[in-house]
Protein backbone atom coordinates (compact mmCIF):
# COMPACT_ATOMS: atom_id res chain seq x y z
CA UNK A 1 0.00 0.00 0.00
CA UNK A 2 1.49 3.34 -0.63
CA UNK A 3 2.15 5.30 2.73
CA UNK A 4 -0.53 8.62 2.46
CA UNK A 5 0.98 11.27 5.06
CA UNK A 6 -0.97 14.44 5.95
CA UNK A 7 -4.18 14.99 4.37
CA UNK A 8 -6.09 12.69 1.79
CA UNK A 9 -6.19 14.95 -1.67
CA UNK A 10 -8.98 14.73 -3.99
CA UNK A 11 -9.30 11.24 -5.14
CA UNK A 12 -7.62 9.41 -2.84
CA UNK A 13 -10.77 9.43 -0.73
CA UNK A 14 -12.05 6.75 -3.59
CA UNK A 15 -8.93 4.56 -3.56
CA UNK A 16 -8.68 4.27 0.37
CA UNK A 17 -12.73 3.50 0.31
CA UNK A 18 -11.92 1.07 -2.91
CA UNK A 19 -8.84 -0.52 -1.02
CA UNK A 20 -11.54 -0.94 2.24
CA UNK A 21 -14.12 -2.43 -0.04
CA UNK A 22 -11.56 -5.22 -1.68
CA UNK A 23 -10.37 -6.07 1.90
CA UNK A 24 -13.44 -6.66 3.10
CA UNK A 25 -14.33 -9.12 -0.06
CA UNK A 26 -10.97 -10.84 0.49
CA UNK A 27 -11.53 -11.43 3.88
CA UNK A 28 -14.86 -12.73 3.19
CA UNK A 29 -13.77 -15.52 0.30
CA UNK A 30 -10.98 -16.23 2.71
CA UNK A 31 -13.50 -17.63 5.29
CA UNK A 32 -15.42 -19.61 2.32
CA UNK A 33 -18.52 -17.00 1.85
CA UNK A 34 -19.20 -16.01 -1.86
CA UNK A 35 -18.85 -12.13 -1.97
CA UNK A 36 -19.11 -9.31 -4.27
CA UNK A 37 -18.39 -5.93 -4.87
CA UNK A 38 -21.91 -4.17 -5.51
CA UNK A 39 -21.98 -1.59 -8.95
CA UNK A 40 -20.45 1.45 -8.37
CA UNK A 41 -22.37 4.18 -6.31
CA UNK A 42 -25.01 1.50 -5.11
CA UNK A 43 -27.56 3.02 -3.06
CA UNK A 44 -27.53 0.07 -0.11
CA UNK A 45 -24.54 -1.86 -0.03
CA UNK A 46 -21.18 -1.97 -1.40
CA UNK A 47 -20.58 -6.14 -1.02
CA UNK A 48 -23.27 -9.14 -1.36
CA UNK A 49 -22.09 -11.82 0.49
CA UNK A 50 -23.76 -15.10 1.08
CA UNK A 51 -22.61 -18.57 2.85
CA UNK A 52 -25.03 -20.52 1.04
CA UNK A 53 -27.56 -20.34 3.75
CA UNK A 54 -28.25 -16.34 3.47
CA UNK A 55 -27.33 -13.73 1.60
CA UNK A 56 -26.46 -10.59 3.87
CA UNK A 57 -25.67 -7.01 2.21
CA UNK A 58 -22.46 -5.31 3.63
CA UNK A 59 -21.62 -1.65 3.81
CA UNK A 60 -18.00 -0.85 4.15
CA UNK A 61 -16.49 2.52 5.66
CA UNK A 62 -12.64 2.65 5.59
CA UNK A 63 -10.25 5.36 7.67
CA UNK A 64 -6.62 5.37 7.48
CA UNK A 65 -4.49 5.53 10.54
CA UNK A 66 -3.50 8.74 9.89
CA UNK A 67 -7.15 9.45 10.64
CA UNK A 68 -9.05 9.07 13.79
CA UNK A 69 -12.67 9.54 12.48
CA UNK A 70 -15.07 7.48 9.85
CA UNK A 71 -17.18 9.89 8.51
CA UNK A 72 -20.71 9.53 6.74
CA UNK A 73 -23.18 12.64 5.01
CA UNK A 74 -26.56 12.50 6.12
CA UNK A 75 -29.42 12.41 3.47
CA UNK A 76 -31.38 15.73 3.16
CA UNK A 77 -34.40 13.96 4.87
CA UNK A 78 -31.64 13.32 7.88
CA UNK A 79 -31.43 9.72 7.60
CA UNK A 80 -27.61 7.99 7.83
CA UNK A 81 -28.18 5.00 5.35
CA UNK A 82 -30.21 4.56 2.90
CA UNK A 83 -32.45 1.80 2.38
CA UNK A 84 -31.79 0.79 6.33
CA UNK A 85 -32.90 -2.79 7.55
CA UNK A 86 -32.98 -4.45 10.97
CA UNK A 87 -31.66 -8.13 9.32
CA UNK A 88 -28.75 -8.98 6.82
CA UNK A 89 -28.23 -5.10 6.99
CA UNK A 90 -24.23 -5.11 8.38
CA UNK A 91 -20.93 -2.46 8.18
CA UNK A 92 -17.71 -3.57 8.35
CA UNK A 93 -15.52 -0.31 9.49
CA UNK A 94 -12.04 -0.88 8.01
CA UNK A 95 -8.82 0.52 9.57
CA UNK A 96 -6.46 0.94 6.68
CA UNK A 97 -3.12 0.43 8.06
CA UNK A 98 0.74 -0.17 6.10
CA UNK A 99 0.86 -3.45 7.00
CA UNK A 100 -2.23 -5.50 6.43
CA UNK A 101 -1.65 -7.85 9.51
CA UNK A 102 -2.81 -5.06 11.61
CA UNK A 103 -5.54 -4.06 10.02
CA UNK A 104 -8.35 -4.11 12.15
CA UNK A 105 -12.28 -4.54 10.76
CA UNK A 106 -15.38 -3.66 13.08
CA UNK A 107 -18.45 -6.23 12.26
CA UNK A 108 -21.92 -4.55 13.27
CA UNK A 109 -25.62 -4.31 12.66
CA UNK A 110 -26.02 -1.34 10.47
CA UNK A 111 -28.80 -0.86 12.44
CA UNK A 112 -26.80 -0.24 16.17
CA UNK A 113 -24.16 2.06 13.80
CA UNK A 114 -26.83 4.13 12.91
CA UNK A 115 -28.62 4.31 16.84
CA UNK A 116 -24.55 5.16 17.70
CA UNK A 117 -24.25 7.92 14.94
CA UNK A 118 -27.28 9.45 15.23
CA UNK A 119 -26.97 9.44 19.47
CA UNK A 120 -23.69 11.25 18.75
CA UNK A 121 -25.14 13.69 16.22
CA UNK A 122 -27.95 14.67 19.09
CA UNK A 123 -25.82 14.98 22.01
CA UNK A 124 -23.35 17.55 19.48
CA UNK A 125 -26.32 19.73 18.95
CA UNK A 126 -26.30 19.97 22.31
CA UNK A 127 -23.34 21.24 22.90
CA UNK A 128 -22.19 24.85 22.55
CA UNK A 129 -19.32 25.71 19.95
CA UNK A 130 -16.04 26.72 20.72
CA UNK A 131 -17.40 30.22 20.96
CA UNK A 132 -20.90 29.46 22.66
CA UNK A 133 -23.12 29.33 19.17
CA UNK A 134 -25.44 27.00 18.65
CA UNK A 135 -24.43 24.10 16.85
CA UNK A 136 -26.28 23.56 12.74
CA UNK A 137 -28.62 21.35 12.99
CA UNK A 138 -28.23 21.23 8.98
CA UNK A 139 -24.37 19.76 9.24
CA UNK A 140 -24.47 17.02 7.10
CA UNK A 141 -21.25 15.55 8.77
CA UNK A 142 -21.81 12.23 11.31
CA UNK A 143 -18.66 10.94 12.56
CA UNK A 144 -17.59 8.22 14.66
CA UNK A 145 -14.36 8.73 16.58
CA UNK A 146 -11.80 5.58 16.88
CA UNK A 147 -10.63 6.35 20.53
CA UNK A 148 -13.52 7.71 21.52
CA UNK A 149 -15.53 4.67 20.29
CA UNK A 150 -12.81 1.58 21.13
CA UNK A 151 -14.70 0.49 24.17
CA UNK A 152 -17.96 0.15 22.15
CA UNK A 153 -16.29 -1.26 19.16
CA UNK A 154 -14.04 -3.48 20.99
CA UNK A 155 -16.60 -6.62 21.02
CA UNK A 156 -17.28 -6.16 17.05
CA UNK A 157 -13.37 -6.03 16.40
CA UNK A 158 -12.93 -8.96 13.86
CA UNK A 159 -16.21 -10.60 14.50
CA UNK A 160 -17.04 -11.87 10.96
CA UNK A 161 -19.27 -14.58 12.37
CA UNK A 162 -21.83 -11.63 13.78
CA UNK A 163 -22.38 -12.02 10.02
CA UNK A 164 -23.97 -15.23 9.93
CA UNK A 165 -26.12 -14.52 13.92
CA UNK A 166 -23.29 -16.68 15.34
Amino acid sequence: MVHMAGRIKSGEGTLIGNAGEYFVVAELLKRGVIASLAPRNAPAFDILATNREKTIRIRVKTKTGEYDVWQWSAKKDGSIFRHLQSEDDFAVLVNLTDETKDMEYFILPTSLLNDWLVADFEKWLSTPGKKGQPRASDNPKRNLEFQKSADKLEPYRNKWVILWGQ
